[in-house]
Formats: structure tokens, C-alpha cells, sequence
């Protein structure tokens, strides 16, 4: 086994990635590389695709493709970048509270494994709000914690939510 000092690893490191070892008069070659693509959509296209997905009147997917948004740019601005399932610990539900929950929305007392569910977002919190408000007379979502929460709980319990306000239901 061959020991390299660290300065000869960066070396040998450098070399071996042309654009590492590339000197900055080459990169400046290439203005091109170095420009970020402008989107195509508008900060006000961006809000009415968000508010789209967090009233239900779109998916994610349908609110992308009507606004020419990438469906991960509408992730990270609805859901954030990181740790999207933390929003459940904030919430705090005791295991009986998120039981409640989910036999309010996929009834499984009578069908445990049916996960879909047709119940609205705004149905949907009302009763977590008015069933932690026992505990915590002052518990509110606010702003998108309403709906990144349920986001995180659908996904911890492969729910199927199929609630959209223009499909009638």
C-alpha cells in the first residue's frame, strides 16, 4: 500500500478531473457553462401553481404542466428542501390521535387496508385542529404547515388522497 501526503492526494485528485484542474483563464472560455438557465414562468405563475396544489384544485403534477413549472421546484417551494416528514413531529399527534385520523379519513375500523381517501384538506384539518385543541387550546396550522402536515401523513401512511375541488367530490 502506497501513503501519499495530502497535499500529493489533492494533487493527484485535481489532475484527474479536468474541470478541477482546469485553470480559471480556460473556464472564462466558456461563459456558457457558467450561466444559470431563467426560468420560464413568472413569480406570480409560480404563487397561482402553488396556491393550484394547496387548495386542491390541482396535483403537483397538473399545476407543472399548466405552468410550465418543473414538478420539483413546486416540491421544494410548497414542501421545502429538506426533512418534509418533521412537519409531523411539529404537529405532535399522539399514536390514538393519528389512529383518529386516519379512520376519519380512510375509515379503517371497517377497512384497514383501504388507504384512499376522499375527505378535503380543509375537512381534514378542521378535525386535527379541533382534536389537539383538548390537549392545546391554542394549536393552529398556519400558512402551508396545514398542508406540508398532511403531505407527510399521507406519505407515513401510503395514503391515496383523492380529493380535487373540481372533480366534485
Amino acid at each position: 500500500m502506497i501513503f501519499l501526503s495530502a497535499t500529493s492526494e489533492a494533487k493527484l485528485l485535481e489532475s484527474s478531473h479536468a474541470w478541477l484542474g482546469a485553470s480559471t483563464s480556460s473556464i472564462a472560455d466558456f461563459p456558457t457553462l457558467l450561466k444559470l438557465k431563467t426560468p420560464t414562468w413568472t413569480q406570480d405563475q409560480l404563487k397561482e401553481a402553488i396556491d393550484a396544489v394547496v387548495t386542491q384544485k390541482m396535483r403537483f403534477t397538473q399545476a407543472s404542466a399548466k405552468y410550465g413549472i418543473p414538478k420539483g421546484t413546486l416540491y421544494d417551494n410548497i414542501l421545502g428542501k429538506s426533512k418534509r416528514m418533521a412537519v409531523l413531529d411539529e404537529a405532535g399527534l399522539t399514536y390514538a390521535e393519528e389512529m383518529a385520523v386516519l379512520n376519519f379519513c380512510c375509515d379503517i375500523s371497517h377497512t384497514p387496508y383501504n388507504r384512499r381517501t376522499k375527505k378535503s384538506l380543509k375537512s381534514v384539518l378542521d378535525f386535527v385542529e379541533k382534536m389537539r385543541r383538548l390537549r392545546d387550546p391554542e394549536f393552529m396550522f398556519t400558512g402551508l404547515s396545514g398542508f406540508r402536515w398532511w403531505w407527510a401523513f399521507c406519505k407515513k401512511h401510503s395514503i391515496g388522497s383523492l380529493y380535487y375541488e373540481n372533480n366534485g367530490s
